[in-house]
């Protein structure tokens, strides 16, 4: 799968969320799609999407594990969006969006000790057959 043709594609199917999700949710506004905002917003909500991203760049580091990585990401994101629109106070969403980086954090460090941890397993195993 990592190496196979599809997988950039994929992989840019998954960057190209954040971008729907911020141009949805002008809609759900009633407001523009406020295009002139997209590349600041973009790159807020798709900061942890690119750091994974980075790693698909080098062949050596292509997996499976990091689309299902990015799909985490791209879950937390939209559960986020929807916890700011309903739960938190309109004049007070901006400054909600400061708690986003820890959680997407948390999911990378989480993701990352997980494949670690499996990868590690695996490597016993092999090694003591």
């Amino acid at each position: 799968m990592a190496r196979s043709s599809r997988f950039p594609a994929l992989i840019a199917a998954q960057l190209f969320v954040p971008a729907i999700l911020y141009l949805l949710v002008g809609l759900y506004n009633k407001r523009s799609l406020g295009l002139e905002h997209l590349s600041p917003n973009y790159l807020f909500m798709a900061a942890p999407h690119l750091l994974v991203c980075l790693l698909a760049i080098w062949p050596k580091c292509r997996r499976p594990e990091l689309l299902w990585v990015l799909s985490l990401l791209n879950l937390l994101l939209i559960a986020f969006q929807l916890w700011v629109l309903l739960a938190v106070p309109r004049q007070e969403s901006g400054l909600a969006w400061v708690l986003y980086i820890p959680l997407w954090g948390t999911v990378l460090v989480a993701s990352a000790i997980i494949w670690l941890a499996v990868k590690h397993k695996v490597a016993d195993q092999s090694v003591g057959t």
